[in-house]
């Protein structure tokens, strides 16, 4: 990599504003909670000082008590948004480390290191530029809009609409207009960059690399790819945490049990596994052909060592003593056998059970609180118990 301090991914667009509004600083970790401290002031103060205002002169007091009670405008604002914002401080340093050992490691081939530099140019042109923001701004908006159009008005809480009026409130304009587009701009911006990032993965794929058939991590040296969907798990729960928000919602205020419809949470926990797991798994065109080359060349190399060692140790006149035994050519054999294990063993696709599982449980995390609200504790006190006894 040409300027291996330089991350793969571009500043996003609004991030430069506040910077030059004076409004972050340039420390990784003021940065982060200052944008935290920000997006809450923006998305989530408001509402409650709207719907407040809107009780007080209204003399409806249940308009701030629906909003109090409203568990996904909280889990998505007071929740999601904080998790999604520090997720760039976390997840993208740990995905420039993982670009970066594709050339420390010496995977790729000399002969398409510019090739790889021009990968590395242009997934940060892509990243986050002036194009995708302006893109993914008029989605956001058309996405919004289309919920406005759309939705019916019973389907939202009361405190999006005045007092014995069909007209939206104050705080559900706020909500409209500027909380939904800064979580949904968001999530589209984590959407695109794993979009980017399987793309950069697609394209050193097609680019010559040294992988290593008996490689101990029986993944030709690319295992370190497949750990990479951990790093995703704080996205993951924040999903988890924006659609088990308004499952919630369904819990507290419609009466539905949660227990009777596990489609939301199991559908929530495949989407968001299938999200992140798939980009390593480009690597398995190129997985296989080594794993196929590796199976004739250390099939072919054991085969000659195994037949001049029958040969010399198991054939007519062979004497085998304690002396022989302590000859290299056993453990020359040993050697050879294992590491040709090692080949045979190799998988032609870049897949963590553990990450999977770490993903799994994150989207789950959740909906644990809603399922505990409705199972009683003795119930489960039971079954921790038969667990342990």
């Amino acid at each position: 990599m040409t300027e291996p301090a330089t991350s793969i991914f571009e500043e996003p667009k609004h991030v430069a504003v506040l910077r030059r509004l004076r409004l972050i600083k340039p420390e990784h970790r003021t940065q982060a909670f200052r944008r935290v401290l920000i997006s809450v002031a923006f998305a989530w103060v408001p509402l409650a000082a709207l719907c407040a205002l809107q009780a007080l002169l209204s003399g409806h007091g249940e308009l701030l008590h629906a909003f109090f009670t409203d568990v996904a405008v909280h889990a998505r604002f007071l929740l999601a948004v904080p998790i999604l914002i520090l997720s760039e401080y976390i997840i993208l340093p740990r995905l420039d480390l993982t670009a970066r050992h594709f050339v420390t490691s010496n995977i790729i081939d000399e002969a398409d290191r510019e090739r790889f530099d021009e990968a590395i140019a242009s997934t940060r042109r892509l990243s986050l530029g002036v194009w995708p923001s302006a893109a993914m701004t008029i989605i956001v908006y058309a996405f919004v809009i289309t919920i406005a159009l759309t939705v019916s008005q019973s389907s939202l809480p009361i405190w999006h609409y005045a007092p014995e009026s069909s007209r939206r409130s104050l705080a559900a304009w706020w909500h409209m207009l500027i909380s939904l587009p800064l979580l949904l701009g968001l999530l589209l911006s984590w959407v695109w960059r794993v979009g980017v990032w399987t793309r950069f993965l697609h394209q050193v794929s097609h680019m010559g690399l040294h992988l290593v058939s008996s490689h101990p991590d029986r993944a030709g040296g690319l295992l370190f790819v497949a750990f990479s969907p951990r790093m995703f798990t704080p996205l993951a729960l924040a999903i988890g945490i924006i659609i088990a928000g308004t499952f919630g919602n369904e819990v507290l205020h419609m009466g539905l049990n949660p227990i009777d419809h596990p489609a939301t949470p199991i559908a929530t926990a495949i989407i968001v596994m299938v999200l992140f797991l798939i980009p390593p798994m480009v690597f398995g065109r190129m997985l296989l052909m080594a794993w196929r080359r590796g199976i004739f060349e250390y099939g072919a190399l054991a085969s000659r060592l195994g037949t001049q060692f029958e040969n010399k140790w198991i054939g007519p006149g062979s004497v085998v003593d304690k002396e022989s035994l302590e000859k290299p050519d056993f453990s020359a054999t040993t050697d050879l056998y294992s590491v040709t294990a090692n080949v045979y063993s190799m998988r032609p696709v870049l897949f963590d059970p553990r990450a999977a599982l770490s993903l799994a449980v994150a989207a789950l995390l959740p909906f644990a609180p809603i399922w505990l609200s409705v199972i009683p504790a003795k119930v489960i006190l039971t079954q921790l118990l038969k667990l342990v006894v």
